[in-house]
């Protein structure tokens, strides 16, 4: 049986992250994936994410999302790829819409620069929105897009250089603890030990770590892909990411992009499913949602669908993240629970995730996402 320091089970955003930090450290690193790289299964997929600091969900994430930003230029650096580009974030909504209010609060709390714009200021800036009455606008400079299907490159590529060891399609996994308080995973063919391990398993998650009752369930998400009727009204220029809060829902996208046109989602809803039951196919009806929705708020930008796909949120019930350690296996530490809000963060959670097995416990402040808020199921 081949022994390791670390076992990281999971290679997407988080998973690749966690390796790459561990494996910079010095340790002996093992990743296992069921499935083959670049799959379009789980969370990870798909060209951009979006990146922001003034966080509306809760301020206790901006010191996260600021250590997260310094690694993905760090990341740029080693790798010699641009993976973030900051051109600022545009939220629009209601003046006493929670989620402009918790822009505000974080960027209050944090001392971060925003810009208050009326609706007439967002039109006039923005010439292709459409705001209804009563509606602002919250523009912050740092908002930025990650090219994510590089980053998951960057991971995984600069983890091998460092040593790691990384395989994927190796089917289906189980883990226990040997008589030495060992990490033992066995995959189809072979055998692994470890002295601690990370588990960061998408929306596989729901499923392979249901002994710990942590109240998670997947979210089918449609993403929609629109070639862009007056592309210069939604320049890259002018913003690297878009929200929204309407009546209708909360929706989140990109400006025009070569390649990409315009990419919408409804951010706030979706049909419950795991990776096994998840529709893959988009109907018209997926796709209804978001088209009424740029019909009516950004006009100019259906020139027609070019892709539309399907992502997997993993849900918990307050929307934040749930890092901490398992249990019954004292030297593994897991990550789930991102809630469609978790891909920017990632080299933060893998620097997280590598301090709790090779450090014990990490400097970073993650107190408020652990588990134990759900209290006891």
């Amino acid at each position: 049986m081949k022994t390791y320091d670390v076992i990281v089970i999971g290679l997407g955003a988080m998973g690749s992250a966690a390796a790459y930090h561990c494996a910079k450290r010095g340790a002996n690193v093992l990743g296992l994936d069921a499935n083959a790289p670049n799959h379009t299964l789980g969370s990870s997929h798909g060209a951009t994410r979006a990146i922001r600091e003034t966080y509306f969900e809760s301020p206790e994430y901006v010191p996260l999302c600021q250590r997260s930003y310094n690694l993905w230029r760090e990341l740029e650096q080693d790798s010699g790829k641009s993976l973030l580009a900051t051109n600022g974030a545009i939220y629009v909504g209601p003046k006493e819409h929670p989620m402009l209010k918790g822009v505000a609060s974080a960027a209050e709390q944090h001392s971060l620069p925003i810009e208050r714009l009326s609706r007439d200021e967002v039109k006039t800036r923005f010439t292709g929105f459409v705001l209804p009455d009563g509606w602002e606008g919250i523009f912050e400079q740092r908002g930025g897009v990650l090219q994510s299907e590089m980053c998951l490159h960057a991971h995984t590529e600069l983890a091998r250089k460092h040593g790691a060891e990384l395989k994927f399609g190796v089917g289906e996994t189980t883990w226990h603890k040997n008589k030495a308080g060992h990490f033992v995973v066995k995959t189809e063919n072979d055998e692994f030990e470890s002295a601690s391990a990370i588990l960061t398993l998408g929306p596989w998650a729901c499923n392979a770590l249901r002994d710990l009752n942590l109240p998670i369930n997947g979210r089918r998400i449609t993403i929609v892909h629109f070639d862009t009727a007056e592309p210069a009204r939604y320049s890259q220029a002018d913003f690297s990411v878009q929200f929204w809060a309407t009546p209708e829902g909360v929706y989140g996208g990109f400006p025009h992009i070569e390649g990409e046109g315009l990419k919408i989602m409804r951010h706030d809803t979706g049909d419950v499913c795991t990776p096994q039951t998840a529709r893959r196919d988009v109907t018209e009806a997926d796709r209804a949602d978001v088209v009424d929705f740029a019909k009516k708020y950004m006009p100019y930008a259906n020139g027609g669908i070019t892709k539309s796909l399907v992502g997997l949120y993993t849900m918990t019930p307050d929307n934040h993240f749930i890092i901490d350690r398992h249990p019954e296996f004292e030297n593994v530490a897991y990550a789930t629970g991102f809630s469609g809000h978790g891909f920017k963060f990632a080299p933060v959670i893998g620097e997280v995730l590598a301090d709790m097995v090779l450090d014990g416990s990490t400097r970073h402040p993650t107190n408020f996402l652990k588990a134990a808020r759900f209290g006891k199921s």
